[in-house]
């Protein structure tokens, strides 16, 4: 509450010191809030080192987010040195449990061989995980690989109806792709 100043002034000193102890007697949602102001929080110094540790531990103990921004952090090596194959593992276990931009990334690590051996198929796979939990970004790119074909079979309806999901929520880039597709078939 005191980070966010609810019914009370925002005091960023007394919500870090507050989350650092409780963080210190092993509750995971401590262990995130206290990595994320050391990272996303402005008036607070980041120390990206001290966020992945304690992200880390939010993420052993069942933390799925935390899971996904310690599989961000290996994968650009803050707070940590690269660690590709580290950052893939992390962002596997959130796809299997439904987290929408781990599965996304991952993807994206299959499609352009990044950690990982570059395999289309595989890529195709996150991505459908990825869109079926709702995300936008894998909606776009299935619609890009149907109308390429790169590992699925191309084709201008599938693209089509990963393109009005994508655009459904918002993505300009689909909406974009769809009045082009629209435009050539006139």
């Amino acid at each position: 509450m005191r980070a966010h100043g609810e019914g009370l002034r925002p005091d960023l000193e007394k919500a870090l010191e507050l989350y650092r102890r409780s963080a210190e007697l092993g509750y995971p949602r401590a262990m995130f809030n206290l990595a994320f102001m050391l990272t996303d929080v402005e008036g607070v110094e980041q120390d990206w080192e001290q966020a992945f540790e304690w992200y880390s531990k939010a993420a052993e103990a069942g933390n799925l987010i935390a899971m996904y921004r310690v599989g961000v952090m290996c994968e650009e090596g803050r707070g940590t040195p690269q660690d590709l194959g580290r950052a893939a593992e992390a962002y596997k276990v959130c796809m299997d449990n439904g987290h929408p931009k781990g599965g996304y990334r991952l993807g994206m690590m299959h499609l352009d061989g990044k950690g990982v051996p570059r395999n289309p198929g595989k890529a195709v796979k996150c991505f459908v995980k990825a869109a079926d939990a709702g995300s936008e970004d894998a909606m776009l790119m299935l619609g890009k690989l149907s109308l390429s074909g790169e590992g699925m079979v191309k084709s201008e309806r599938n693209a089509e109806k990963w393109l009005r999901k994508a655009a459904g929520r918002g993505s300009l880039e689909a909406a974009e792709m769809l009045e082009r597709i629209k435009e050539e078939k006139r």
